[in-house]
């Protein structure tokens, strides 16, 4: 009995690894992969808190700006913007000839490098809007309604909360 035990064992080298699927298709690898891409995407999405936070005179103050640098800032960021919004309709345009020409793929690379373009030019957008209205952390909402929404404050003798 003991020498069919050690025969079972001995051979299990040689039907192992032709029945490992998981190795086969690499499955720790696309396990990692898609561990390090949702953890990416959570970092895009997910807001981080503030360390600590502060008005937009504390932030000049502390920075060492000037109201002459603000305004010099929002030119460059305004130029900015527009050359990243050309460079995104450049592309868009570019894409839709790829399409007609049916290059698909090239069309779809096209659009994302468009889309990066974009978030660029929304980047240096938003940055503008937050030095025309002097106020840091606005919201996407306030952004895109162009418009801030001052904090509701308490009447005398209410609680915040």
């Amino acid at each position: 009995m003991g020498m069919f035990k050690k025969v079972g064992h001995g051979i299990a080298w040689a039907y192992k690894p032709a029945i490992n699927v998981k190795a086969w298709i690499g499955w720790d690898i696309i396990k990692s992969s898609s561990r390090y891409v949702y953890n990416l995407g959570k970092g895009l999405f997910v807001p981080q808190k503030a360390e600590y936070t502060e008005t937009f005179q504390e932030a000049l103050t502390r920075l060492n700006l000037s109201a002459e640098d603000m305004k010099l800032r929002q030119k460059e960021f305004m130029r900015l913007f527009l050359v990243y919004g050309a460079i995104g309709v450049a592309i868009v345009i570019y894409s839709l000839y790829l399409f007609y020409m049916m290059d698909f793929m090239g069309g779809l690379l096209a659009i994302v490098v468009a889309s990066l373009a974009f978030a660029l030019a929304f980047r240096f957008h938003f940055w503008i809007f937050q030095i025309k209205h002097k106020k840091l952390g606005c919201s996407v909402h306030e952004w895109w309604h162009s418009k801030i929404e001052d904090p509701v404050e308490p009447k005398n003798g209410e609680d915040k909360s």
